[in-house]
């Protein structure tokens, strides 16, 4: 049985975290071939409700204290944390944890090294620098879908293993779909980080759209907080929408509003793989996503979902410099010409459409329902995951 310290950059709202906790949750409850620890960087909003199983379980967990990036008491944290459990392998789920966790190691006899890639390279120097480092020290490279594993292998010479393994979602007590509500309001769906690259603009442009076409009772639900929420409740106001949207803030029990909505949102400028969006079709809701990178993998247009394209420039302040957890990636893969290309957004009279569109037929798109439900029931469940991470761990030890 090996030993692996699954390594989180903090413990705040994000799709990566809660997928990460999912893992652990499952595991506390159903085992593993490995022996799996958790060690985050620092901790956060998620540290109040989802540490608990583990330590239910006995599983061990070390929240750290990383005041700033180069903080030395951290490192040396770091070192102590892996001198005390000694894992086999470091599971690092994004390039920035990987590369502080090589840092902290230095050159001492170190365990194996996985960098989970869950989203494409940023902007600027910074990202090459990173991406770069890790071609020297790292022993396997997962990704999250295949949209991201051709970004990273068009942008780097990656000769180490290379896996893609999906996020599952644990099926327990999803035996059923959820039960929509009456068509009068119609209802719209949304769960996020409110982050800019999530795009929430043109979701509210959208449903200006829809008003303006005499459609007033479509409303907006938004579950999720951020450093993007004034901006967006700015937008909000300014397109005399506040009474059609909901700003629910950071919910702890989003899949509750499954039942409250008729279509649910993902307007993202890229996307790895959207937990959110696995978690709205496992409900069987209608799920309108832009065509770009995991959604496409996740969605067959007209069939479990619809997608709708990509083709408006994205504004001129995004292109600069984000504060840290928002970075707008420098490209992003796209599904119908297979080619790598620059992020754009989605069409917003596009997506109107598409809303209006389903909307009117909503009734009728019972088997739209019924196979985005069984797309996520047949491949992405958390045993499927962990069956996945067993065998990497394997190769990797023996």
């Amino acid at each position: 049985m090996s030993r692996v310290l699954h390594c989180l950059a903090s413990l705040e709202i994000g799709g990566v975290e809660s997928s990460v906790l999912g893992l652990f949750h499952h595991l506390a409850q159903h085992g593993s071939r490995h022996e799996h620890f958790l060690c985050a960087f620092r901790g956060g909003r998620l540290a109040d409700t989802g540490l608990q199983p583990l330590h239910d379980a006995c599983i061990p967990v070390r929240v750290l204290d990383r005041p700033s990036r180069f903080s030395w008491s951290f490192w040396r944290s770091l070192r102590r944390t892996v001198a005390e459990l000694q894992p086999h392998i470091i599971h690092a789920y994004n390039p920035t944890a990987a590369l502080w966790t090589r840092v902290a190691l230095g050159r001492t006899a170190r365990p194996r090294i996985v960098v989970h890639c869950g989203s494409m390279g940023g902007l600027g120097p910074r990202w090459r620098f990173i991406e770069r480092a890790l071609l020297s020290r790292t022993d396997a490279f997962v990704f999250s879908s295949q949209s991201i594993r051709a970004v990273w292998e068009h942008a780097l010479p990656i000769y180490q293993m290379r896996k893609v393994i999906y996020h599952g979602l644990d099926l327990v007590g999803r035996e059923a779909a959820m039960q929509t509500p009456s068509l009068s309001p119609f209802t719209l769906l949304t769960v996020c980080r409110l982050v800019a690259i999530k795009n929430l603009g043109a979701q509210v442009q959208a449903l200006r759209l829809l008003h303006d076409r005499g459609l007033r009772d479509t409303r907006l639900i938004v579950v999720g907080d951020g450093p993007a929420r004034a901006a967006c409740e700015s937008h909000i106001r300014l397109r005399g929408l506040a009474d059609a949207v909901d700003m629910e803030g950071f919910q702890s029990r989003p899949r509750d509003y499954h039942g409250r909505a008729h279509a649910y949102l993902c307007t993202s400028y890229s996307e790895g793989l959207s937990i959110s969006l696995n978690e709205a079709m496992l409900d069987g809701m209608v799920c309108i996503a832009s065509r770009v990178g995991g959604n496409s993998e996740l969605i067959t247009d007209g069939v479990d979902g619809f997608l709708v394209p990509c083709t408006e420039p994205v504004p001129r302040e995004l292109r600069g410099t984000l504060p840290a957890g928002q970075t707008l990636p420098g490209r992003v893969y796209d599904h119908t010409t297979g080619a790598i290309r620059p992020p754009a957004g989605i069409d917003v009279t596009a997506l109107a459409d598409r809303i209006q569109d389903v909307r009117a037929r909503f009734e009728t798109l019972v088997s739209v329902r019924a196979a985005a439900r069984s797309r996520i029931l047949n491949h992405f469940s958390m045993e499927r995951n962990v069956e996945s991470l067993d065998e990497l761990y394997g190769d990797l030890i023996d």
